[in-house]
């Protein structure tokens, strides 16, 4: 740094933050002052309070930079918010204002605790909520509102407005399953680089989006082939299954792709249910999409799934038991076998008569059979003797 007190008519600042001569008199009580503002306006636009974390894929994908900004805030706090959950809504669900005239004033006991992104804990958590869109990232209501609008329309962004702090507030969540999408996208134009988004300005704080055509229709091609696939499972094993993937396409577009989901899976279930014959399938399917009433009885997808892995579940813990029951009949049987074939032949003999001598009735058969069940009477006797025998030690030991 230059001598203060140094002799000159006035002074500049360059690039590099440094003081220099210049055309410009000051006087010389100032001198020091300016240097000191500069070095707090290099304090202050280095601090947390004036960084933001922007997510470069994000850049990337959508080629605007306040697009990038905005889903990047709404990824981190939606990400770092995963573990709370708000009522009614579920978790990953954080609330902003707009304006700072709507701030919410106390932070974790503090006022105006400034972090950047990548600080985030557990103290300063709050910072999401705490500032507005303009006190967070600089932007400007009008855009934020048409950003937010174009992200949830893609799918990347949900929206509901709730009380927060008392006033209705706009509450966010980035939805993850896009993300997998977004990065597939990355890498497609990465092999194809004509196949990217190029940023259109037009007035400030109204800026647009020019997607090519390619990129255009490969993302709604892909949307497209996933959405009808997961119909036709819908619809697999019906006479539904024969609509054809045309009129699927149509369908998706005229009604959309959550009611004609629905519709499928309410139009196959029926069917499971009262096997009446379907002569057009798809217009019984476009009358469902246009006045879809829910039965009493129907389960959507996800609970007939949980259902069907309880019962699995159950099935796989009864076989189990079945599998251990065996091996331990197995293994008595062994242990039978092992103790028979201990005893000497006198022994074998004088068991088989006695049991014959117990059950005359039984003389008539084979003497295979009557074998096995003086084998199985031996046992039981053995068993009886050792059990007797456990007995009688424990009485003399109490004793």
């Amino acid at each position: 740094m230059p001598n203060n007190r140094a002799r000159s008519s006035g002074y500049s600042i360059t690039d590099a933050g440094t003081i220099t001569g210049s055309e410009v008199n000051m006087p010389k009580d100032n001198k020091l002052y300016a240097v000191e503002e500069v070095e707090d306006l290099l304090a202050e636009f280095n601090s947390p309070r004036n960084r933001l974390t922007v997510f470069k894929p994000f850049v990337r994908y959508f080629g605007d930079l306040n697009t990038a900004i905005i889903l990047s805030e709404i990824f981190t706090w939606s990400y770092h918010f995963r573990g709370r959950k708000l009522p009614g809504i579920g978790y990953g669900w954080f609330y902003r204002q707009y304006e700072p005239s709507c701030r919410h004033q106390e932070l974790d006991g503090t006022s105006g605790v400034d972090v950047a992104a990548d600080e985030i804990n557990e103290t300063t958590g709050r910072e999401a909520e705490g500032k507005t869109w303009l006190e967070r990232v600089g932007l400007r209501e009008d855009v934020v509102r048409k950003i937010v609008k174009v992200l949830v329309k893609d799918g990347y962004v949900q929206t509901v407005v709730k009380k927060a702090n008392g006033a209705p507030t706009c509450h966010y969540k980035f939805v993850r399953g896009k993300l997998l999408e977004l990065m597939d996208t990355l890498k497609k134009q990465e092999r194809n680089p004509v196949n990217v988004r190029e940023r259109s300005p037009k007035k400030a704080g109204k800026e647009t989006f020019k997607n090519r055509d390619s990129l255009t229709e490969e993302t709604t091609e892909i949307t497209q082939k996933t959405t009808t696939e997961q119909i036709r499972l819908l619809l697999s094993g019906t006479p539904l299954s024969k609509i054809s993937e045309k009129e699927l396409v149509v369908l998706i577009k005229r009604h959309g792709s959550e009611m004609v989901m629905q519709a499928a899976d309410v139009a196959a279930e029926t069917w499971r249910r009262e096997r009446k014959e379907i002569k057009n399938p798809g217009g019984y399917l476009q009358t469902l999409c246009v006045d879809l009433v829910i039965p009493e009885w129907y389960e959507p997808p996800e609970v007939r799934n949980a259902r069907s892995e309880d019962t699995a579940k159950r099935k796989r813990i009864e076989a189990r038991k079945m599998e251990e029951q065996l091996a331990e009949e197995a293994q008595k049987a062994q242990e039978r076998d092992d103790y028979w074939c201990s005893l000497s032949d006198e022994e074998r003999q004088k068991h088989c008569e006695d049991f014959r001598a117990t059950a005359p009735f039984l003389q008539d058969l084979k003497d295979d059979f009557l074998d096995g069940l003086a084998k199985l009477n031996a046992w039981e006797k053995r068993q009886q003797m050792i059990t007797i025998t456990s007995s009688t030690a424990l009485l003399n030991m109490k004793n």
